[in-house]
């Protein structure tokens, strides 16, 4: 079984049309534990994938095996008695032998990891020497020259510098929101230019109570008055509010969600700073009371823009993301000296590539496939936020806990948290992912 062909064979059978039907057949498709572990297995799957082409190193021969363990255990405990015992299932037989011995797997894994390990201070040195990341003065020019790609060299510097500039509010949020319109969108081309001018800045206010992006729960109202649209609800988890000249609000009229232009000198508009654990990500609450704005677009087709700006937005923090674990691995090696317990650090040192090489791989697949259009742009940038968002947590924590508290891993570890969990955190993000799928 640990043939190269045996493990293509595998892993062609672990498709999210595959794993799924097997649910089905065991009539576990909505047990909720189940669904987190296959959309995390999926992840893991796609980002060996997505390494693959480019790598054939220790670090991509770990992930695989890994996710081939994980896949295996999965499988056992969907199939459950009917892995003990053939009742009839169709699907067991192409799973059977995987399933019965996931060590195999594991010590796949193990010997890939040991080289892994041996080679992770060179790893990390290559990776983060030469890396060019530029000036925060050059980020608007770099989204203005080349659109999302530029926008994703900005982020991976804003990532790695723990930046607290409005940018991701105001460009990765607000402009590439403008960008998405749907419908008539010259007032928003407007507002998008100015943006990207400097003339303006802006931020997006679409989540509310439960930090979700899901349109059905918008409760913020508007309504079409003799002077113009006004609107009134809480908008909560806003970012880039300070000196942010026009406020994008979601909200609900009769048509549904929609997509508003509210000035900052709005009547009625009040904004509220929250306590938050990032200081660099200022967060905060809009409180609107018939505030007048301007419809940006087709009324009710916030919607559809909700899904498509938080693709946009996610693939964006996936660069991010990928600039924290490259921040996490330039102070390892910089402080090398202070390593203490030299085999345990190795192995955390280690870990931290693994994330590095996943997580590069998720992100540069999701921008790829939204530059190409491709039908599976929504999942990958779904599977990039998830998979980002754990490797950068995990990375941060690891510099945290090797090298003690001080400033730059406190706030690379504070970071990692607060863009894990700003688009309502793993319980949303997972189902995001199997929603885009189709599962």
């Amino acid at each position: 079984m640990n043939s190269p062909t045996a493990q293509v064979a595998f892993d062609e059978l672990l498709t999210a049309d595959t794993l799924s039907a097997l649910m089905r057949s065991t009539w576990t498709w909505d047990d909720r534990a189940l669904r987190r572990d296959l959309a995390i297995l999926l992840v893991d799957l796609d980002a060996v994938r997505a390494a693959a082409p480019d790598q054939n190193t220790a670090q991509v021969d770990t992930l695989r095996a890994r996710a081939h363990a994980s896949a295996a255990r999965f499988v056992a405990a969907v199939l459950g008695p009917k892995l003990v015992a053939d009742t009839g299932n169709p699907l067991r037989p192409s799973f059977l032998a995987e399933a019965v011995d996931p060590a195999r797997f594991e010590r796949a894994a193990a010997t890939s990891f040991a080289d892994a390990r041996k080679a992770a201070s060179e790893y990390v040195t290559e990776h983060t020497r030469e890396l060019d990341y530029p000036a925060e003065t050059e980020w608007l020019g770099l989204v203005a020259s080349d659109g999302a790609k530029g926008l994703s060299r900005a982020m991976r510097g804003y990532g790695n510098s723990s930046s607290a500039s409005p940018f991701f509010g105001s460009i990765g949020l607000a402009w590439q929101t403008l960008r998405a319109v749907i419908g008539d969108s010259t007032i928003a081309d407007e507002y998008a230019e100015g943006l990207l001018s400097g003339r303006l800045s802006a931020t997006l206010a679409a989540a509310e109570q439960t930090g979700s992006w899901d349109p059905a729960m918008v409760k913020t109202r508007v309504t079409e008055t003799a002077e113009g649209w006004q609107i009134t609800g809480i908008k909560q988890f806003v970012p880039a509010t300070e000196g942010a000249d026009v406020y994008l609000v979601i909200a609900r009229s009769t048509a549904g969600p929609s997509l508003f232009a509210v000035p900052s000198s709005a009547p009625g508009l009040s904004v509220t700073h929250l306590d938050v654990i990032d200081p660099t990500r200022q967060l905060a609450q809009l409180e609107l009371s018939s505030t007048p704005a301007t419809l940006l677009g087709t009324e009710g087709a916030g919607g559809r823009l909700m899904l498509r700006a938080i693709d946009l937005a996610t693939t964006a923090l996936a660069a991010e993301q990928v600039g924290v674990i490259e921040k996490a691995m330039s102070l390892l090696a910089r402080r090398s000296a202070d390593l203490t317990d030299a085999p345990t650090s190795e192995t955390r040192v280690a870990e931290v590539t693994l994330d590095h090489v996943a997580a590069a791989a998720l992100w540069r697949r999701a921008l790829a496939e939204d530059a190409a259009g491709s039908a599976g742009s929504s999942a990958a940038a779904a599977a990039a936020h998830v998979g980002c968002s754990a490797a950068a947590v995990r990375a941060a924590t690891a510099a945290a806990e090797l090298l003690g508290p001080s400033d730059e891993t406190d706030a690379i570890l504070r970071r990692a948290l607060s863009g894990s969990l700003l688009f309502g955190g793993p319980a949303l993000s997972h189902e995001r992912l199997l929603e885009r799928l189709g599962i």
